[in-house]
């Protein structure tokens, strides 16, 4: 019996439930009711944020964290040799469905495969290394995952809009966490998982510690929705 609740509500709308949806509970900010259709999006019903990434992927390409497939699936229509990796085995069954034969079941920071150019993490999903410490664990074995020359591309959000007073000042805690570390809820149906952090990082901090782990940073694009697009290599 599949107990994870994005695996179950991704398998009933593949059944043909068109309206599920995911609510998330978050610890810093109101909850939030995502139609799973929002992770089976097409090229042109995607933001531009992910469409300009996905304009950038050359070479052999690790997509990480590819959920769904979706991501890989148009990079796989344009001829570009993708490699979708989940950590969540249901995922990794519903990309082969969907046509997707290069899939693996693994946790990133424990694979070992290298040789890939662009390095992908769609719709913040850099967000897994919950921290400062573990982004630059991610990005000691993302050097170790590239190629000379190699890109890592991902997308994040600045939450520092969430502490904006009225008159345009902020107000942050600097005795308590990062303010970009958040807690998230999954539920499906009644069916909640286990809590889980998540991090969103300005993209300054973002390029002291690109640096100090041996990358430099450029910012590709960011929208008017605090969101940003940035490339490492």
């Amino acid at each position: 019996m599949i107990s994870d609740p994005f695996e179950v509500a991704f398998n009933d709308y593949l059944g043909g439930r068109n309206d599920a949806s995911i609510l998330v509970h978050c610890n810093k900010g109101d909850d939030e009711l995502i139609p799973i259709s929002y992770f089976f999006r097409s090229f042109n019903q995607m933001p531009q944020i992910e469409q300009v990434a996905l304009k950038f992927c050359e070479g052999k390409v690790l997509d990480i964290g590819a959920g769904s497939g979706s991501h890989s699936l148009i990079l796989k229509e344009r001829g570009i040799d993708v490699t979708s990796l989940d950590i969540k085995p249901g995922f990794v069954k519903i990309m082969q469905e969907r046509g997707l034969n290069n899939t693996i079941q693994s946790d990133i920071l424990n694979y070992k495969h290298g040789g890939y150019d662009t390095l992908l993490m769609l719709m913040n999903g850099i967000g897994f290394t919950k921290n400062f410490k573990g982004l630059s664990a991610f990005l000691k074995q993302a050097k170790g995952l590239l190629n000379k020359g190699g890109q890592l591309i991902f997308d994040s959000s600045d939450l520092l809009y969430l502490y904006q007073n009225d008159d345009g000042s902020y107000l942050i805690n600097l005795n308590d966490n990062y303010y970009g570390e958040v807690e998230y809820v999954v539920e499906y149906n009644g069916l909640k998982g286990e809590p889980f952090e998540w991090l969103y990082i300005d993209f300054g901090n973002l390029s002291l510690i690109a640096e100090e782990s041996g990358f430099k940073c450029e910012l590709l694009m960011e929208d008017d929705h605090y969101n940003y697009l940035a490339r490492l290599f």
